[in-house]
């Protein structure tokens, strides 16, 4: 494994950022000020206009890889009958708000954590329980997360008869020595396995597969990659973050594995993946996705940045947004089923977005590969975002990040590379 790059040292910033602000790490522990606005908000009317997305969570797994910071539960310490009966009671509160009564969802996504530990016949009963609680677009799409280790070939069998658009499934790698590595449920050829009957039957399946682990070789990643596009799957490649308090932190510092290749190393593999994927002819769309479908290039939960909206339910969830509202659960699963029990929402972080917070956060459709309209902008705003931004767009067109018109600010090529940072340059530190 390199831990240096050949390529031009001429470079935009020292170092790739590969997360962008407005996380859910950013957001405040609730406050009862804060809990009441949201709770008034949910009985106001969705006059927005945009589809969105329902994500019930099984934050349950059966085994925890090495890289893992989602907080989640082992199968064996959790009753799985009676999560699922809060996940149905937290998802009724919202159900039975005006808000919700007047939004319209086009995409149910199980996520987690690893669905995928439930029953066929459990996951189909809860998507049932949202198609009968929730209003759903003419077209919408079901998708599943899932690991080949839990979703055994029947499962599949069952999900794509059911009506399941796509599977998600974490693979991270084809290399057997990684997976081993990482703590990885099973082989590489239990992936391959699951991933062609999932094809076979007409499944989308999207695979995320990670970059720049210990001892990953460029070799290893192009082979994975390669495998890939031969499996005729969606990507997410995402960069590896090690985060704190994971297995993975304590093996580098205990120095049972080497750290990760540097960031010149990591930018390469970020380069060969886009070069490779563009060249077998998908589209880098959203965060870190490589498409060849075109209904991924349109998706609302994606387009709709940041006025849609993603309903997140479960324990754990971290993704929910509500127009100015974001928010993520508590992340213990039984503090989160003894809220919901009390009648509440299980909100543990809670964040409400200023003006000057969602500009912010329009910018941030830079991030996504999406341009920021000056229209809605204005319509939004009062002030297009040459008036509220002039120094950080000035720097970003100067390094050949964007480029500005009468009509929007997007990102070229270069700027994809860069993305993560110019995100950056919108959060508050930038501003002065």
């Amino acid at each position: 494994m390199k831990n240096s790059t050949t390529q031009n040292k001429s470079e935009a910033y020292e170092e790739r950022a590969n997360w962008p602000p407005h996380t859910y790490r950013d957001y405040p522990d609730i406050k009862p000020e804060t809990y009441q606005e949201f709770m008034e908000f949910l009985n106001t009317e969705n006059t927005s206009g945009r589809l969105m997305e329902l994500q019930p969570w099984i934050s349950i797994c059966d085994s925890r890889c090495a890289f893992c910071y989602v907080p989640t539960t082992a199968t064996t310490k959790v009753q799985i009958e009676q999560y699922l009966k809060m996940l149905k009671k937290e998802l009724l509160m919202y159900a039975k708000t005006k808000y919700i009564k007047t939004s319209v969802f086009d995409e149910i996504v199980l996520g987690g954590g690893t669905p995928s530990v439930l029953s066929a016949e459990q996951m189909i009963d809860l998507i049932d329980f949202c198609k009968a609680n929730f209003n759903l677009n003419e077209e919408y799409f079901i998708k599943v997360s899932a690991s080949s280790k839990t979703l055994d070939l029947k499962k599949i069998d069952k999900l794509a008869e059911y009506g399941t658009y796509q599977v998600d499934m974490g693979a991270q790698t084809f290399d057997d020595g990684l997976r081993k590595l990482m703590c990885l449920p099973d082989s590489a050829e239990n992936v391959e396995k699951a991933i062609r009957h999932a094809r076979k039957l007409g499944l989308c399946v999207c695979v995320d597969f990670m970059y720049n682990f210990p001892t990953q070789t460029m070799e290893s990643w192009i082979e994975t990659l390669k495998k890939a596009i031969e499996l005729d799957v969606e990507i997410d490649c995402y960069s590896l973050h090690v985060d704190p308090g994971t297995a993975l932190e304590k093996m580098i510092q205990n120095g049972v594995v080497p750290p990760q290749g540097d960031g010149d190393f990591e930018k390469e593999m970020y380069l060969a993946a886009y070069k490779l994927l563009t060249g077998a002819g998908y589209k880098a769309v959203g965060h870190d996705r490589f498409s060849r479908v075109e209904w991924h290039m349109r998706e609302n939960c994606l387009n709709g940045w940041p006025w849609g909206g993603i309903l997140t339910t479960g324990a754990g969830c971290f993704m929910g947004y509500l127009q100015r509202f974001s928010y993520s659960n508590a992340d213990d699963i039984n503090t989160y089923m003894s809220i919901v029990q009390s009648g509440k929402l299980p909100i543990q972080r809670l964040s409400k977005s200023t003006d000057d917070d969602m500009m912010r956060r329009e910018m941030s459709r830079l991030y996504i590969r999406l341009p920021v309209s000056k229209q809605e902008f204005m319509e939004k705003f009062g002030k297009i975002p040459e008036d509220v931004f002039p120094r950080q767009l000035e720097r970003l067109k100067a390094k050949g990040l964007i480029e500005i018109d009468d009509k929007e600010v997007r990102l070229t090529k270069q700027g994809e590379v860069w993305k993560g940072n110019i995100a950056w340059e919108f959060a508050p530190k930038h501003t002065d």
